[in-house]
């Protein structure tokens, strides 16, 4: 309970959070059995706010795994630190701007992005540029996941993946109700 208390205090205070709750064990486990079929080698996380995922995914990751987590938020960002593991690297930067410090870092391409970047908020051109930079950093057969409240990026997703490729699964389990989108490269 301390934990969702603690991350309304953080939502309330940045605009650019989209959510008032930490996800629900719910949609974590939503979000990883779409996972089942991937080896979790080399990851991205835009926007894991407290770490409720983040965690989820390092206790699913092999010994060599990287997760890369890409966080605005200071507040999250401190609370992000807290997580001991070698295989997590936190960068304080946005979506949009992850692919460059990825380059900068000389990492080619990932088999997973997770998003709980709040897209609503953001403008077309922004919408547009993550995806477009996350199928360009996604390797062959790799998935990026989206969950949000609402499937506002479902055409975008259309637009770059094949459709056939995209499940979207509602979870009312979560408050409020929760979209997860998979789309595979």
């Amino acid at each position: 309970m301390q934990e969702q208390i603690n991350f309304l205090k953080v939502a309330l205070s940045d605009r650019q959070i989209g959510a008032m709750t930490r996800s629900s064990k719910y949609v974590v486990k939503a979000i990883m059995r779409n996972l089942s079929d991937l080896s979790l080698r080399r990851v991205i996380e835009y926007g894991p706010g407290d770490g409720v995922i983040t965690k989820a995914i390092l206790n699913r990751m092999p010994k060599d795994g990287q997760l890369i987590v890409v966080e605005t938020n200071l507040r999250f960002l401190k609370i992000l630190r807290d997580i001991k593991d070698p295989r997590l690297k936190i960068i304080k930067g946005t979506a949009q701007a992850v692919s460059k410090e990825l380059k900068s870092r000389n990492h080619a391409s990932v088999n997973l992005v997770i998003s709980s970047v709040p897209f609503s908020i953001l403008s077309r051109a922004d919408r547009e540029q993550i995806v477009n930079n996350t199928f360009n950093m996604l390797e062959d057969s790799g998935k990026f996941v989206v969950f949000q409240y609402s499937p506002i990026l479902l055409s975008l997703l259309k637009k770059y993946f094949d459709p056939d490729a995209i499940n979207t699964q509602f979870e009312l389990r979560n408050i409020p109700p929760m979209f997860i989108m998979t789309a595979q490269k």
